[in-house]
């Protein structure tokens, strides 16, 4: 069996079995993984406690007849320490591991996503609670908004969408790709375009997610999760149950 040596976070972890479990694991050269590791869930594993999600591993795994690796050893890079002290930081990390889990396709160059996840993850271990939920946190949101466009799904903002008229955008379509003019609007399914949060999207995609806190406002956070939401529901069919019910 061939021997696969690299870096991973641990997106998700299931159980399987008496004692085994099912990584979900994010790449930089693989994509989106996924590994069993056997006996992971015995008392005397001493692996078990280094695959919770958000950790951060250097791993080797081997190779099967399918798409399931099987994992041979993983040592700790990053236990991301300050997620675990805070409900809130937790769940905003659990909304960043989702949204990775189900836009970042498998077996794929994913160097991109993956430094964009692992530096979220770091940002929200020092961030500070805010007073609005957890999965509308900025460092959440511009995750969001950077793997839109890593995925070539930036909605078009600067002019209709539909007939490339100049703004003013008072609608959007996530199927027109964007936002769409007052004449455009009429009849086509089109939602109310938030301005504020049409300028936080375009502000996140422009800035360091470090800078995301400044790129967008409490009041806009929704809008913005809400163009995301439709942009991955229309063209990957992804619905997050971290966002927004649809």
């Amino acid at each position: 069996m061939a021997l696969i040596e690299t870096e991973a976070v641990v997106l998700r972890t299931l159980k399987y079995g008496e004692s085994d479990a099912i990584l979900t694991l994010l790449t930089p050269g693989m994509g989106r993984i996924s590994a069993i590791a056997k006996g992971a869930r015995k008392p005397t594993s001493k692996q078990g406690g280094r695959l919770q999600p958000g950790v951060r591993l250097n791993l080797s795994a081997a190779e099967g007849r399918g798409d399931l690796l099987t994992l041979r050893s993983a040592q700790v890079v990053d236990a991301g320490a300050g997620l675990w002290m805070d409900g809130y930081r937790l769940r905003a990390a659990g909304s960043v591991l989702e949204i990775a889990m189900r836009v970042v396709p498998e077996q794929v160059d994913a160097e991109a996503p993956y430094n964009l996840v692992t530096r979220a993850l770091a940002l929200i271990a020092r961030t500070t609670a805010r007073d609005t939920p957890p999965r509308l946190d900025p460092y959440v949101l511009g995750v969001q908004a950077k793997l839109l466009a890593v995925s070539g799904l930036v909605p078009q903002l600067g002019s209709c969408a539909a007939c490339s008229g100049p703004p003013p955008l008072v609608g959007f379509s996530a199927a027109a790709g964007g936002g769409v003019c007052p004449s455009c609007v009429v009849g086509s399914g089109a939602e109310a375009l938030d301005p504020a949060a049409a300028d936080a999207l375009v502000a996140l995609l422009a800035r360091p997610l470090a800078e995301a806190p400044d790129a967008v406002s409490s009041a806009a956070a929704p809008g913005v999760e809400r163009i995301a939401a439709l942009m991955l529901r229309e063209h990957l069919g992804v619905t997050l149950r971290s966002g927004t019910p649809l």
